[in-house]
């Protein structure tokens, strides 16, 4: 989960960047009212990206979500907490190893590096960089 910011605007614009560089899962830690407002943040700017959180929501916030809330971890999933590998190939290595176990995903801590990571898996491929310097 993303730590909160200082600014409600950066924090919901790495929502929105982790949703397009293609994240499945965001999960809200706790249960408790901080936790739901998170919830119903997250789910009013994004659209496609599951919302993961420890407990039952209230209806309207699944209405808000539209059915994006997932509580706790499906019976059908098997997701494994790991810590962000520390270079582009040990992502790659890590995601395949675990995908090759039967895992349904990987679940990491925030780090900016993330949305490069899953933006950009390939560890040779960088014309976005080209293209971003001229």
């Amino acid at each position: 989960m993303l730590p909160l910011a200082d600014d409600a605007g950066d924090y919901l614009a790495n929502v929105r960047a982790l949703e397009a560089a293609g994240a499945e899962l965001l999960a809200v830690p706790g249960g408790g009212d901080e936790a739901l407002v998170l919830l119903g943040a997250i789910a009013a700017v994004t659209d496609g990206i599951k919302l993961g959180v420890q407990t039952n929501v209230p209806a309207a916030l699944e209405a808000i979500a539209r059915g994006r809330v997932v509580i706790g971890t499906p019976a059908s999933e098997r997701w494994i907490d790991m810590e962000l590998p520390p270079t582009r190939s040990a992502w790659v290595e890590a995601v395949a190893n675990h995908e090759a176990a039967g895992m349904t995903g990987v679940m990491v801590p925030w780090d900016p590096r993330l949305i490069d990571l899953l933006r950009n898996p390939e560890p040779d491929d960088r014309s976005d960089l080209l293209m971003s310097t001229g």
